[in-house]
């Protein structure tokens, strides 16, 4: 997660082809979540111009994907904010990656167990 970039309500950002879009886009971001963004699709390919209409001109792209374009002005209290998000984002992976090993050596603990019980 290192090196997430912070996405603030009014950015323009670049989001990848997905589903039926067949090209890139770009637009201002609506609402941030916390892996995602709600996008107002405003640059688009003519050829996908019934998709946008399907999609209502939004979509939802992953943060990882998006591309900033144009930020909005940052102040020091949104620096403060993002670099407490990345620093929360790092511990949840790094106990995301402690608990999936515990889980894998538990499992083969109770394989070992099953074989001896079944002898």
């Amino acid at each position: 997660m290192a090196g997430m970039t912070f996405f603030k309500v009014g950015d323009v950002v670049e989001g990848k082809k997905f589903g039926q879009l067949e090209h890139n886009f770009s637009g201002v971001v609506e609402k941030v979540y916390d892996n995602s963004l709600m996008v107002s699709i405003d640059d688009f390919n003519p050829s996908d111009k019934s998709s946008v209409n399907e999609l209502n001109g939004r979509a939802v792209i992953r943060k990882s994907e998006a591309k900033m374009l144009k930020a909005v002005a940052r102040t020091d209290e949104d620096r403060k904010v993002a670099a407490l998000e990345e620093k929360e984002a790092e511990e949840k992976a790094a106990k995301a990656n402690k608990t999936s090993r515990k889980r894998k050596s538990s499992k083969a603990k109770s394989k070992k167990t099953k074989k001896a019980t079944d002898n």
